[in-house]
C-alpha cells in the first residue's frame, strides 16, 4: 500500500483504464494523481499505453444529417442571381435607349438653329439690298432738290423711317445670330434634349478604330452645313481629341478639337464647310500623334432618313 490507501501496483493497475477514460470518481482518482506523481515507471508506462477518452464506438452516435438542404440552398441561390443579373440588364438597356433618344432629339434641334440662321443670313443680304436701294433713292431725290425742295424733304423723311426700321432687324438678327452660335458653340445636352425630327435626317454609327474603346453617333442631314457628333466611352485622361472631315472631293479637312468630359462622354456641334450630302466619311483622331480612335464611313444620303 502508498499513502493513498491504494496498493502499489496490482490494485492501481485495475482502475487505470477507468482513469484514462475519466470515469473514475473524484476520490479515487485524486490517489492515482497522487501516486503517479511519485514517478512510479510500471504505472506510468501502463497508463501510457491505455487509449486516452471514451471508447469511440460507445460514446459516438450519428446525427441524421438533412442532405437536401445543400442542393435547395444552391437552387435559391441561382434564382436570386438570375433575377438581378435580368434586372441589371434592362435597366441598362433602358440607360442606353434613354441616351441615344436624347442625342436624336438633341441633334434636330440644332439642325434647326443651323437653317434659322441661314434663313437669317438670307434676310440680312435682303436687307442689305433694299438699304443700298434706299441709299440710291436718296441721292436721287438729292439731285432733284434744286427741282422739288419739298420732294427732297419727302424722300429725307422716308429714308430716316427705312433707315430706323433696317437698324431694328439688322440689331433683331444680330441678336439671332448671337443665339444660334450659342447653340452650335457647344450648348449643354438639357438644351439639346427636345431638338426635333427633320425630313431627310440621318444617323450615322461611330465605328471604333482602335482598341481605345468608345462608341458613338453623327446625325446629319445632306441639306445643312452642320452636324451633331456624340460619343461615349472615350478614354478620358489621354488627352484632346479632334475631327477630321472627309469630302466628296477627296480633301480631308480638320475639323474642331474636343476633350471628352469625365465618363468619356461628348456632344459636339460641327459646322460643316459643305452641306452634308458632299460628306463621305469622319473620324475622331486623338491627340498627339492624329491616332484614329472612331469612325464612320457617310454615302450620297442618310442612312437613317
Amino acid at each position: 500500500m502508498d499513502g493513498t490507501g491504494f496498493p502499489i501496483h496490482d490494485q492501481l493497475r485495475a482502475v487505470l483504464p477507468p482513469y484514462a477514460a475519466g470515469e473514475l470518481d473524484e476520490g479515487p482518482a485524486e490517489a492515482v494523481r497522487a501516486h503517479l506523481a511519485t514517478g512510479c515507471p510500471d504505472c506510468l508506462g501502463a497508463l501510457f499505453r491505455l487509449p486516452v477518452g471514451r471508447p469511440r464506438g460507445r460514446w459516438d452516435v450519428s446525427l441524421p444529417r438533412a442532405g437536401w438542404l445543400a442542393p435547395a440552398t444552391a437552387a435559391v441561390l441561382a434564382v436570386a442571381l438570375a433575377t438581378l443579373v435580368g434586372w441589371t440588364i434592362q435597366d441598362l438597356r433602358q440607360r442606353e435607349a434613354e441616351r441615344r433618344a436624347e442625342s436624336v432629339r438633341a441633334a434636330a434641334r440644332l439642325v434647326d438653329a443651323e437653317t434659322a440662321r441661314a434663313e437669317a443670313e438670307a434676310r440680312s443680304d435682303t436687307l442689305g439690298r433694299a438699304l443700298e436701294a434706299a441709299r440710291a433713292d436718296a441721292a436721287e431725290a438729292r439731285a432733284a432738290a434744286g427741282v422739288a425742295a419739298g420732294e427732297r424733304t419727302r424722300l429725307e423723311t422716308e429714308l430716316a423711317a427705312a433707315a430706323a426700321r433696317v437698324g431694328s432687324l439688322l440689331r433683331s438678327i444680330r441678336r439671332r445670330d448671337a443665339e444660334i452660335d450659342r447653340l452650335l458653340g457647344g450648348a449643354p445636352e438639357r438644351t439639346l434634349a427636345d431638338l426635333a425630327a427633320m425630313p431627310g435626317f440621318g444617323v450615322a454609327r461611330l465605328e471604333p478604330r482602335s482598341s481605345a474603346g468608345g462608341r458613338g453617333h453623327l446625325l446629319w442631314h445632306p441639306a445643312r452645313a452642320a452636324a451633331l457628333l456624340y460619343a461615349f466611352g472615350l478614354p478620358s485622361a489621354r488627352g484632346a481629341y479632334r475631327i477630321e472631315l472627309e469630302l466628296d472631293d477627296g480633301r480631308v479637312q480638320a475639323g474642331p478639337a474636343f476633350e471628352p468630359g469625365p465618363e468619356g462622354d461628348a456632344v459636339l456641334p460641327i459646322r460643316l464647310p459643305v452641306v452634308g450630302a458632299r460628306l463621305r466619311g469622319l473620324t475622331v483622331v486623338e491627340e498627339p500623334g492624329a491616332r484614329p480612335v472612331l469612325g464612320a464611313r457617310l454615302g450620297a444620303a442618310p442612312a437613317g432618313g
